[in-house]
């Protein structure tokens, strides 16, 4: 590999750990040819991908909800990467609820890693997918782990409550729409916040907005 050139691209945030993956990656594969780089806009990400000059993609998850882009342009921009062989796409997983991360497993990303695991495995993930492009998707052990956890299933009227809420109607409203108590209403909300292990309202509106983006 020692007159390998590699791309590395990472998208939309800097995160300081992308720098220490390039200096690790280059020691392991013993390569002078390793670039980091960010391209300035969506469409020249697409095109560069398109055009087989990306090698690695890093991503954040945070990065695909924190609202900069459109959820349009996110899924536009999965739709590429994802089934892309000629790029291997690494996601770190950040304060995702494993039935999110569930769909995120589906979305064909080559490495699924937490920014908690070891930079050596993240290293050993990386050289396989390099060397064998066709390679199944790599899910490191902690996501395998938060996966694992077992969780109750939301029943459908849960489900009807949480999906009420995300289009903008209030507990009085949905007690209304349903022809329910609003004691009932409350008592399925907070049910449903507690299987998801949801502790406030800010944690239950970036589930259903994160939840929203993976239905469509």
């Amino acid at each position: 590999m020692q007159n390998m050139t590699l791309n590395i691209t990472y998208f939309h945030k800097y995160f300081m750990t992308y720098d220490l993956i390039t200096t690790c990656l280059q020691r392991e594969l013993q390569t002078h040819y390793l670039r980091l780089h960010h391209l300035p806009n969506l469409n020249a990400l697409l095109s560069a991908v398109e055009n087989n000059k990306i090698d690695i993609l890093l991503i954040n998850s945070s990065c695909l909800f924190d609202g900069f882009f459109h959820e349009t342009e996110i899924r536009k921009m999965l739709s590429v990467i994802c089934p892309h062989q000629r790029t291997v796409t690494v996601l770190f997983a950040q304060n995702m609820k494993p039935v999110l991360l569930r769909k995120m497993v589906s979305s064909g990303m080559n490495i699924l890693i937490s920014p908690h695991d070891t930079a050596h495995e993240l290293l050993s993930a990386l050289t396989k997918a390099i060397a064998s492009p066709h390679a199944e998707p790599y899910i490191s052990q902690t996501i395998k782990e938060l996966l694992q956890h077992s969780s109750d299933e939301l029943t459908t009227k849960e489900w009807e409550v949480l999906n009420l809420i995300n289009q903008g109607y209030s507990l009085s409203q949905i007690a209304s729409k349903k022809c329910r108590a609003m004691s009932t209403v409350s008592t399925q909300k907070r049910k449903a916040m507690d299987k998801l292990h949801l502790a406030n309202e800010s944690e239950l509106q970036r589930f259903l907005h994160q939840n929203t983006f993976f239905n469509h």
